[in-house]
Protein backbone atom coordinates (compact mmCIF):
# COMPACT_ATOMS: atom_id res chain seq x y z
CA UNK A 1 0.00 0.00 0.00
CA UNK A 2 2.77 2.53 0.92
CA UNK A 3 4.53 1.52 -2.51
CA UNK A 4 1.68 2.31 -4.28
CA UNK A 5 1.07 5.93 -2.53
CA UNK A 6 4.63 6.92 -3.26
CA UNK A 7 4.29 5.84 -6.73
CA UNK A 8 0.90 7.74 -7.10
CA UNK A 9 3.16 10.93 -5.23
CA UNK A 10 6.11 10.81 -7.70
CA UNK A 11 3.94 10.43 -10.91
CA UNK A 12 1.75 13.62 -9.17
CA UNK A 13 5.29 15.27 -8.90
CA UNK A 14 6.52 14.62 -12.33
CA UNK A 15 3.21 16.27 -13.98
CA UNK A 16 3.75 19.40 -11.51
CA UNK A 17 7.35 19.72 -12.99
CA UNK A 18 5.49 19.42 -16.43
CA UNK A 19 7.42 16.45 -17.95
CA UNK A 20 5.76 14.29 -19.65
CA UNK A 21 4.89 10.61 -18.47
CA UNK A 22 3.77 8.10 -20.80
CA UNK A 23 1.52 5.72 -19.01
CA UNK A 24 -0.26 6.40 -15.92
CA UNK A 25 1.06 4.78 -13.28
CA UNK A 26 -0.22 0.86 -13.12
CA UNK A 27 -0.99 -1.67 -10.51
CA UNK A 28 -1.23 -5.17 -10.69
CA UNK A 29 -1.11 -8.09 -8.16
CA UNK A 30 0.53 -10.86 -9.37
CA UNK A 31 -0.72 -14.04 -8.88
CA UNK A 32 1.69 -15.70 -6.62
CA UNK A 33 0.82 -12.87 -4.15
CA UNK A 34 3.55 -11.17 -3.42
CA UNK A 35 3.54 -6.93 -3.17
CA UNK A 36 2.08 -4.91 -6.12
CA UNK A 37 4.50 -2.91 -8.26
CA UNK A 38 3.97 0.07 -9.91
CA UNK A 39 5.48 1.20 -12.55
CA UNK A 40 6.03 5.17 -14.55
CA UNK A 41 7.87 6.09 -17.62
CA UNK A 42 9.49 9.46 -18.14
CA UNK A 43 10.34 10.62 -21.24
CA UNK A 44 12.30 13.96 -22.10
CA UNK A 45 10.65 16.98 -23.60
CA UNK A 46 12.41 15.61 -27.17
CA UNK A 47 10.55 12.35 -27.09
CA UNK A 48 13.83 9.93 -25.47
CA UNK A 49 13.93 8.40 -22.64
CA UNK A 50 15.62 9.80 -19.97
CA UNK A 51 18.66 8.50 -18.78
CA UNK A 52 21.33 9.18 -15.79
CA UNK A 53 24.48 10.86 -16.60
CA UNK A 54 27.77 8.94 -15.00
CA UNK A 55 29.49 10.81 -12.15
CA UNK A 56 32.67 12.01 -13.71
CA UNK A 57 34.46 11.24 -10.76
CA UNK A 58 33.62 7.64 -10.54
CA UNK A 59 35.20 7.71 -14.49
CA UNK A 60 37.91 9.16 -13.30
CA UNK A 61 38.76 6.83 -10.47
CA UNK A 62 37.76 3.67 -12.58
CA UNK A 63 40.75 4.60 -14.24
CA UNK A 64 42.74 5.87 -11.74
CA UNK A 65 43.62 2.77 -10.27
CA UNK A 66 44.71 0.78 -12.92
CA UNK A 67 46.84 3.92 -14.11
CA UNK A 68 48.72 3.79 -10.22
CA UNK A 69 48.43 -0.47 -10.59
CA UNK A 70 51.02 0.06 -13.84
CA UNK A 71 53.20 2.96 -12.29
CA UNK A 72 53.81 0.98 -9.45
CA UNK A 73 54.79 -1.97 -11.60
CA UNK A 74 56.63 -0.07 -13.99
CA UNK A 75 58.78 1.50 -10.50
CA UNK A 76 59.27 -1.15 -8.45
CA UNK A 77 59.53 -4.46 -11.17
CA UNK A 78 60.58 -3.28 -14.78
CA UNK A 79 62.85 -0.46 -14.27
CA UNK A 80 65.01 -2.53 -11.55
CA UNK A 81 64.90 -5.22 -14.46
CA UNK A 82 65.84 -2.99 -17.24
CA UNK A 83 69.19 -1.42 -15.16
CA UNK A 84 70.75 -4.57 -14.16
CA UNK A 85 70.37 -5.67 -17.77
CA UNK A 86 71.76 -2.95 -18.71
CA UNK A 87 74.89 -2.90 -16.07
CA UNK A 88 75.39 -7.01 -17.25
CA UNK A 89 75.79 -5.68 -20.91
CA UNK A 90 78.24 -2.71 -19.91
CA UNK A 91 80.31 -5.71 -17.65
CA UNK A 92 80.23 -8.09 -20.30
CA UNK A 93 81.38 -5.95 -23.15
CA UNK A 94 84.03 -4.85 -21.22
CA UNK A 95 85.89 -7.51 -20.46
CA UNK A 96 88.81 -8.95 -21.77
CA UNK A 97 92.00 -11.23 -21.47
CA UNK A 98 92.58 -12.30 -18.01
CA UNK A 99 89.58 -11.65 -16.15
CA UNK A 100 87.64 -13.86 -14.16
CA UNK A 101 84.24 -14.84 -15.21
CA UNK A 102 81.24 -16.96 -13.98
CA UNK A 103 79.33 -18.53 -16.54
CA UNK A 104 75.24 -19.49 -16.18
CA UNK A 105 76.09 -23.12 -15.21
CA UNK A 106 78.16 -22.06 -11.88
CA UNK A 107 81.82 -23.05 -13.98
CA UNK A 108 84.68 -20.18 -12.92
CA UNK A 109 87.17 -19.41 -15.11
CA UNK A 110 89.69 -16.79 -16.83
CA UNK A 111 89.17 -15.54 -20.14
CA UNK A 112 92.18 -16.54 -22.52
CA UNK A 113 90.38 -15.09 -25.50
CA UNK A 114 87.33 -13.32 -27.16
CA UNK A 115 85.69 -14.02 -30.74
CA UNK A 116 83.75 -11.01 -31.04
CA UNK A 117 82.52 -11.87 -34.64
CA UNK A 118 81.07 -14.92 -33.16
CA UNK A 119 80.19 -13.82 -29.66
CA UNK A 120 82.44 -16.03 -27.86
CA UNK A 121 84.84 -16.55 -25.50
CA UNK A 122 87.76 -18.94 -24.81
CA UNK A 123 87.48 -19.11 -20.45
CA UNK A 124 90.51 -21.28 -19.09
CA UNK A 125 88.64 -23.19 -16.57
CA UNK A 126 91.51 -25.76 -15.30
CA UNK A 127 95.33 -26.59 -16.22
CA UNK A 128 94.73 -26.97 -20.18
CA UNK A 129 91.03 -27.13 -20.56
CA UNK A 130 89.51 -24.25 -22.67
CA UNK A 131 86.21 -24.36 -23.47
CA UNK A 132 84.21 -21.45 -25.85
CA UNK A 133 81.30 -20.40 -24.09
CA UNK A 134 78.89 -17.72 -25.48
CA UNK A 135 79.19 -14.27 -24.31
CA UNK A 136 75.44 -14.04 -23.09
CA UNK A 137 75.70 -17.29 -20.96
CA UNK A 138 78.58 -15.38 -18.87
CA UNK A 139 76.72 -14.65 -15.46
CA UNK A 140 79.15 -11.62 -15.27
CA UNK A 141 83.12 -10.76 -14.04
CA UNK A 142 84.46 -11.59 -10.96
CA UNK A 143 87.44 -9.93 -10.72
CA UNK A 144 89.57 -8.00 -13.41
CA UNK A 145 92.83 -9.61 -11.91
CA UNK A 146 95.49 -10.15 -14.70
CA UNK A 147 96.53 -13.61 -14.10
CA UNK A 148 96.42 -15.19 -17.44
Amino acid sequence: MLSAFMNDSMFTVAQAAGVPVTGAPSISTPPSGAPAKTTATTTTPNGGSHAQQPDMSSTLSSFALPVLMIVVFYFLLIRPQQKREKEKRRQLNAMEKGDRVLTAGGIYGTIVGIKHEENLAIVKIADDVKVEVAISTLSGVISKDKKA
